[in-house]
């Protein structure tokens, strides 16, 4: 009985077991053995060699170092022997103060000189033997400052300066790496700092005073965060105080020195008294790999300050195993072994693989939508078998892909029609609405104004007669005299409020005529102005005399530019401008006022134009609901750009009259 799973009747062969075994004997086992035998071969080699080359880098470092401090010993003598500073001494002995200053200014200039030479030098100064500042000179962020007088600090109770007054003239103090301190406290930010100190002096009375050069202690710090970096371990500066700062890749900028007694537990006495020694080497403790040197100073310095700081590196020993695995002839037997791997596997891959190789592309072409493809694959295993079904399925895959694309268009044009038909009833709908509310909401007001101002304006008018009498009477109370007043003007008010709301509800019909707009701003500006520049307004105008006439009723223009005008006026709070300007096209002229007030909240511009609505205070709410009155009995349109805090614009685009 034949197995089902080809065309041909034969169960496939086991091709994933014969490519397994092909690559295992082409690339597995010869890599392994050629890696054995290098990392066999060399390891005791490169082992000695790194750490050769590891002490040397220490060395190095450690000369480097010293060599720089025997750099700023030369500077520091020289500086001390100076005939500046013999000056500044001599003016200071007499008591000759004006040639003290001119000494003090000419000692500066050439600290200043110096600083700038030297980046890691940040500080200069000369103290007198009582510990007070004669000299300073100070560089932050690359710029060098001479301090004044008035800015000069005692620092007789500091440590730097009792010990370098301890030494003789010609020998050089340096301080334990600290922190700076200005007027007794730490400055921030945080600067380390090493003070190499002289004292100043003939030698046989005492000394004089002390020259100090403060260091920034950045180039140690930097060599010992590139040494950490470099090795990915930690590396260390010990110095003569009796304390450390270590460094490791994810150190942080922050000065932390510790005492060297922390490191007993971790390294043992034994081998941490090695590390603090004068010699050099490299050794092992407790699974860490250590290369350390001595910073040896000069001759000039005291024997005390020339012992003891001490640089050192150290990471786990794992990491110095796994570094000597790169080597050359590693390199060269891996790679013979990986080109005869790379060949092997391209002739297998070709000669096994490639139809898959053809079967991965037709399916990336189906995927990107050509449901036409098909892939040819001979054979008579579990690939061919593949392919004959990839072909089965892609077929199924294109009559389905049609069927659905015819589908999904019909359903697209029936979605579009209907979308369009309900967005267009949607509109028409809504417009309509709102001229039903609109044209109910204005009968109701003017029915309502009618009312309001027959009801209430005849007796508000007899209340004034009245009121106006009383207070012709003689003998009236100061207090009566000034309580009708105020119902005076209370009454005017009440008058003029129904005035305006009159005015909205029965605005006169319009009797257009050709208007020329540049007069009838001019009147406005008339009335206007005054207030305006009470208030520090400036109003800029930009209407040119040969404008096209408008279709207009000159009294209504004329209202619908006053209320506007005031309306920006009380906007501007304080000094401001408004700009009004205007262009013809299209056959209508767009009228442009725009103020550099507070501008109008997104959620208040809607209502703007609505009856009795009104964000100033004392405001009837019904200026801009006649403006919007006017301009459409005019078939005029208004448009408003606001935002809060840049102003407001308002578009006006008016019929031209023909």
């Amino acid at each position: 009985m034949k197995t089902e799973g080809t065309l041909h009747g034969d169960p496939p062969r086991g091709l994933a077991r014969r490519i397994y075994f092909a690559f295992l004997l082409v690339a597995v086992i010869p890599t392994a053995i050629a890696g054995l035998i290098g990392i066999y071969a060399s390891l005791h080699t490169l082992r000695t060699e790194t750490l050769v080359h590891l002490q040397q880098e220490v060395v190095v470092r450690a000369q480097g170092i010293g060599r720089f401090f025997d750099q700023l010993s030369a500077e520091l003598i020289y500086l001390a022997a100076a005939p500046e500073l013999e000056e500044v001494r001599a003016a200071g002995a007499r008591g000759d103060i004006h040639r003290l200053r001119a000494a003090t200014t000419r000692l500066g200039n050439d600290y200043a000189t110096l600083a700038t030479t030297y980046p890691y030098i940040y500080q200069i100064r000369y103290l007198s033997a009582q510990g007070r500042e004669l000299v300073r000179v100070d560089k932050k962020d690359g710029k060098v400052e001479v301090i004044p007088d008035h800015r000069l600090q005692d620092k007789s109770d500091r440590y730097y300066f009792i010990e370098a007054m301890k030494r003789r003239p010609g020998e050089l103090y340096v301080s334990p790496l600290d922190l700076n301190v200005e007027f007794g406290r730490i400055e921030t930010p945080e600067r380390p700092v090493i003070r190499v100190a002289t004292p100043i002096g003939s030698g046989a009375g005492g000394n004089e005073g002390v020259l100090i050069i403060n260091l920034h202690a950045a180039f140690l710090l930097e060599q010992i965060q590139q040494m950490a970096h470099a090795h990915s371990g930690t590396a260390y500066l010990f110095d003569r105080s009796g304390h450390y700062l270590a460094r490791t890749p994810e150190s942080s900028e922050q000065f932390a020195m510790q005492p060297t007694a922390k490191l007993v537990d971790r390294f043992g006495a034994e081998a941490l008294a090695l590390i603090l020694g004068r010699a050099e080497g490299t050794r092992t403790v407790a699974g860490n790999v250590f290369a350390h040197a001595a910073i040896r100073f000069g001759a000039a310095y005291a024997s005390t300050e020339a012992a003891n700081w001490v640089i050192a590196v150290g990471f786990p020993e794992k990491i110095l195993l796994m570094s000597v695995f790169n080597l050359y002839a590693l390199y060269a037997i891996l790679a013979v072994s990986l080109l005869a791997t790379a060949i092997g596997g391209f002739a297998i891959s070709r000669h096994l693989l490639g139809p898959l190789d053809a079967l991965s592309r037709e399916t990336e072409a189906i995927a990107a939508g050509n449901f036409s493809r098909r892939v040819e694959v001979q054979g008579r295993d579990e690939i061919a078998s593949l392919g004959e079904k990839f072909n089965a399925m892609a077929g199924h895959i294109e009559q389905l892909v049609n069927s659905l694309s015819s589908h999904r268009d019909r359903l697209e044009q029936e979605v579009r029609a209907r979308t369009a038909e309900l967005e267009h009833e949607q509109e028409n709908r809504r417009e309509l609405d709102r001229q039903m509310f609109l044209m109910d909401k204005m009968v109701t007001l003017g029915e309502l104004a009618m009312g309001i101002a027959h009801e209430i304006g005849n007796p508000l008018a007899g209340m004034k007669a009245v009121v106006q009498a009383i207070q012709f009477e003689e003998d009236l109370p100061p207090g009566i005299r000034e309580a009708m007043r105020r119902v005076e003007s209370e009454v005017d008010r009440l008058s003029d409020f129904l005035r305006s709301f009159h005015g909205f509800s029965v605005v006169a019909v319009p009797d257009p005529k050709p208007c020329k707009l540049a007069e009838a701003v001019d009147d406005v500006l008339f009335w206007t102005r005054k207030e305006a520049r009470s208030s520090g307004i400036e109003i800029e105008t930009a209407i040119a005399d040969d404008l096209p006439a408008l279709r207009a009723d000159p009294a209504q223009l004329k209202q619908v530019l006053l209320n506007l005008v005031v309306n920006a006026i009380h906007a501007i709070s304080g000094k401001g401008r408004i700009a009004i300007s205007a262009a013809a096209e299209d056959g209508s002229l767009r009228i442009r006022i725009e103020d550099s007030g507070a501008g109008i909240a997104p959620e208040v511009l809607p209502r703007i134009f609505d009856p009795f609505f009104s964000t100033r205070q004392g405001g009837s709410g019904l200026g801009l609901a006649i403006t919007a009155k006017i301009l459409r009995e005019h078939g005029a349109e208004i448009g408003v750009d606001s935002r809060p805090g840049h102003g407001t614009c308002i578009t006006l685009t008016w019929p031209l009259f023909t």
